[in-house]
């Protein structure tokens, strides 16, 4: 069962693979999601388009290297908030 988190993607050969969603982001009216593999630690992220439902929707391939920088410097961020958030905690804890 997938936690809330969680999404299946599906590959070309058919595989599917669990990833741990990292977080969303909203680019220039385009919509990203930044995932994680569960089995393999490798972090993607592809435009998505949402579909009738919440529940539905389409991801599609990552087109420019314009777009891949954005969301470089988008994840970087992302890291570098959770090392101050990780930093945080040790302080309280000491």
């Amino acid at each position: 069962m997938l936690k809330e988190n969680q999404m299946v993607v599906t590959n070309d050969q058919g595989e599917e693979a669990v990833c741990d969603i990292l977080f969303t982001h909203e680019h220039e009216g385009k919509n990203y999601v930044v995932f994680e593999f569960v089995e393999s630690g490798e972090v993607s992220a592809a435009r998505y388009e949402a579909g009738v439902t919440d529940e539905e929707g389409t991801f599609f391939d990552i087109e420019t290297e314009a777009e891949w920088e954005m969301l470089d410097r988008v994840l970087q961020s992302y890291y570098d908030e959770l090392e101050a958030e990780d930093e945080e905690d040790e302080a309280e804890e000491a």
